[in-house]
């Protein structure tokens, strides 16, 4: 596929619909369906609960560490080499993992399939979309990013079902099967730079030739050779650190509820399948917002936007705590699902915002390191499943951080201009 000033649909749109497909199988795969396969894992293997949350930290530890490496690869060489290389590990790492009976070659395996589905999601991803788009840079990313909470929806129902009516080895196969496909198709959809074609950002007329394909554009709107941010200036930013660490404490919560929520539905007297639904109800709903929240912060200004979201996060962990009640039950699945959606659909949108398009990937690089901090999340739920029995005391800690969080956002201010 070959971008044209010709084509109806405007070829950045064909990236974000890839970029979509991308963040499902990366975020599906890498994380959400350990909701279906905890539990057969913990009896088939003799593993606890917090073994499992361990592997989800070291996978995730190596997902955000890789971001700052793939980050300053992606400024390189475009993001379609990477997400080649990253489905093939990605792929190759799901499949092993349903072949292993020891606890520590489970860990390896989740730490690489992480790295793997970060080189074709997460940074590379959004760094593919924020490439092609300004004025419509949320509901492009907002559009991808639904993938992130579609694959909550379906890939853990798809592999519950896969486990009951296979078992935990050809379940991990089929999946890893299907991360392999990614490579191809990336290879196929996703070009680096508008510019390179003649074209301009959102599809906007130009009477511009064909350009050569910088490494680091100096072309089109919001382009100047000086644009890039460094790290020493970031550092003396406000804006940086607050964002960073906001971001930090609200998916400390939402990382360590989504991860294990179908349990928690479980612990509280649903059957397997109806707390299964109830996780893919609350996905979805995070889908859906996902477009929406994108399309508030091209209309809004972003901070106060994600600020909204970090408190309709608290309210929803806060009907969650109504054990007894089914209505409560729905509304948290409906408006905590909701909320959770917005999380990382807006971190790179209003990461672009404060820095600029040209500094996306030399900013977010960095900023994903802040997220290390919500690897606690999965600690703070597995230890209170031990030692209590209960997810409620990390649900009421979870609450008071996305306060905190929502009054730090909303005292961000943007950055001088460069």
């Amino acid at each position: 596929m070959t971008p044209s000033r010709d084509d109806r649909i405007f070829y950045g749109w064909y990236i974000a619909g890839f970029g979509l497909f991308a963040n499902f199988m990366a975020i599906g795969t890498s994380y959400y369906i350990m909701n279906a396969f905890m539990e057969p894992l913990c009896q088939a293997r003799g593993w606890t609960r917090t073994d499992l949350n361990v592997a989800l930290i070291l996978g995730m530890l190596s997902g955000f560490i890789s971001q700052l490496l793939y980050g300053t690869i992606v400024m390189r060489t475009g993001p379609r080499i990477l997400m080649v290389i990253g489905s093939l590990a990605g792929g190759l790492s799901c499949i092993l993992l349903g072949r292993t009976d020891a606890l520590w070659q489970f860990y390896l395996l989740y730490i690489l399939l992480h790295a793997g589905s970060m080189a074709y999601g997460g940074i590379v991803t959004n760094t593919a979309v924020n490439n092609w788009f300004i004025k419509k840079r949320g509901r492009a990313m907002g559009l991808a990013a639904i993938g992130i909470s579609f694959s909550g929806a379906v890939l853990p129902l798809l592999a519950m079902e896969l486990v009951i009516y296979t078992d935990i080895a050809t379940a991990f196969l089929i999946l890893g099967l299907i991360v392999l496909a990614v490579g191809p198709l990336a290879w196929l959809i996703v070009k680096d730079w508008p510019e390179t074609y003649g074209l301009e950002p959102d599809g906007e007329p130009s009477g511009k030739g064909p350009a050569p394909e910088p490494p680091i554009p100096a072309l089109g709107q919001g382009y100047h050779p000086g644009a890039i941010w460094t790290l020493p200036e970031l550092v003396r930013t406000g804006a940086f650190w607050k964002v960073g660490i906001a971001f930090a404490l609200m998916l400390t919560g939402v990382g360590g509820v989504m991860a294990q929520l179908k349990p928690r539905f479980a612990d509280i007297g649903f059957s397997d399948m109806s707390a299964m639904l109830m996780l893919s109800l609350t996905a979805f709903s995070g889908a859906v917002a996902k477009y929406i929240w994108g399309m508030l912060c091209d209309r809004f200004e972003p901070k106060k936007v994600v600020a909204v979201i970090m408190l309709m996060t608290a309210l929803g962990l806060g009907l969650a705590l109504f054990k007894g009640s089914m209505a409560a039950l729905l509304a948290f699945s409906l408006i905590f699902g909701f909320a959770m959606g917005g999380a990382m659909s807006v971190f790179p949108i209003i990461t672009a915002a404060l820095f600029g398009r040209a500094s996306f990937a030399a900013v977010f690089r960095f900023l994903s390191l802040f997220l290390i901090l919500q690897l606690t999340g999965f600690i703070i739920m597995g230890r209170s499943y031990d030692l209590l029995g209960s997810y409620d005391p990390a649900f009421g800690l979870f609450i008071v951080l996305d306060l905190a969080a929502a009054f730090m956002i909303l005292t961000v201010k943007r950055p001088e201009p460069r």
